[in-house]
């Protein structure tokens, strides 16, 4: 990911750091080497996930209440 700092703001890094149970150095590097992906909405996370029950394709992912969607791929 390319410009993190225009996509992420550092409130959403150390809240979905939490939730993944990284650092929020650890995730910045997650996201600029691709290993982590962020969706700024849910339409764009469903259209390259589809609406499942379960996302067997990724390790984990959280929704924030502002859209963002954050994901960790397996």
């Amino acid at each position: 990911m390319k410009d993190i700092a225009n996509t992420v703001h550092i409130g959403e890094l150390i809240a979905v750091s939490k939730v993944f149970h990284l650092n929020p150095f650890r995730m910045i590097t997650l996201l600029e080497n691709d290993l982590m992906e962020v969706f700024e909405t849910k339409e764009d996370f469903l259209g390259k996930y589809g609406n499942k029950d379960s996302y067997d394709e990724l390790e984990d992912w959280c929704e924030l209440n502002n859209g963002k969607i954050f994901t960790k791929p397996k």
